[in-house]
């Protein structure tokens, strides 16, 4: 039984839709199959920081890291977080103007965390319509509809630590 957050509507076939992932280590398994990745890390993730806990951006980061992408990013925290590494695979680029951007970039995965809902429902509304070569991957704690593959809906608790353990995973070159 698949786990789904929408209905189909009067679309014969039904809409194109997120794949929705319940277990965190299937994430490593749609990472794994491309190699241009982008790593989009929105302004809200300093607010899912002050709810969840205050290591949540190093670990986002280092994530980030670890998958070798390059990461466009509207947040100031983020970006004084990635000059403090000394990353240079960054670039400051604002929710509507990335959606342009990342067909240009010739990436194949784009993944997305810590954006306002509308924000990234357009963004990913945009891409699948658009540029439909560019899969996509939403970290968020709540599902996007509009995203090739999507984590369930989870209480933050329980998406903290789908975060830490993908972290760690990632780390161990599982």
């Amino acid at each position: 039984m698949t786990l789904e957050y929408w209905l189909y509507g009067d679309i014969p076939p039904g809409p194109i839709k997120a794949s929705v992932i319940t277990d965190i280590k299937h994430v490593l398994d749609i990472v794994k199959r491309f190699k241009s990745k982008l790593f989009a890390i929105g302004s809200q993730i300093t607010r899912l920081s002050e709810l969840t806990s205050p290591d949540l951006i190093d670990r986002i980061i280092s994530v980030a890291l670890s998958l070798g992408a390059w990461i466009p990013t509207s947040s100031p925290t983020i970006v004084k977080v990635l000059d403090a590494k000394n990353v240079k695979n960054y670039e400051i680029a604002f929710p509507l103007e990335l959606a342009q951007k990342i067909p240009k970039k010739g990436a194949e995965l784009a993944i997305f965390i810590g954006y306002p809902y509308a924000y990234e429902w357009l963004i990913l509304n945009y891409l699948k319509h658009y540029a439909p070569n560019v899969k996509t991957l939403t970290l968020e704690p709540y599902a996007q509809p509009n995203a090739t593959w999507t984590l369930a809906s989870l209480p933050l608790s329980l998406w903290y630590k789908n975060i830490c353990s993908l972290e760690e995973m990632l780390k161990k070159g599982a």
